[in-house]
C-alpha cells in the first residue's frame, strides 16, 4: 500500500472509532435511536467492470447470546447514579 493509501486507511479507522464512542455514548445516554442507518453508494467498483460499492452502518438491539464469532463482549456498563 501506498504512503497515501496508509494515511487514508488510519483516517478511516479513527473516523470509525469516533463513530464507535458517539454511537455508544449516544445510546447509554438515550440521545439517539437504538435502530440507525447510514447507506451510500461509491460509484465505481475495483473488482467489478462498471460496478460499485454498497456502504452501510446500521445499529439495531440484540439479546446477548446474539455476537456474532469474533465480535468482543461490551467492556461499558450502566452504573446506576
Amino acid at each position: 500500500m501506498s504512503e497515501a493509501a496508509n494515511m487514508r486507511m488510519e483516517r478511516i479507522e479513527r473516523l470509525l472509532n469516533e463513530l464507535k464512542y458517539e454511537v455508544t455514548r449516544g445510546l447509554m445516554e438515550q440521545e439517539i435511536d437504538e435502530e440507525i442507518g447510514f447507506r451510500f453508494i461509491v460509484p465505481v467498483s475495483q473488482k467489478i467492470p462498471d460496478g460499485q460499492v454498497f456502504c452501510e452502518f446500521r445499529t439495531r438491539p440484540v439479546t446477548r447470546t446474539q455476537f456474532f464469532p469474533g465480535h468482543e463482549q461490551p467492556r461499558l456498563k450502566i452504573v446506576s447514579k
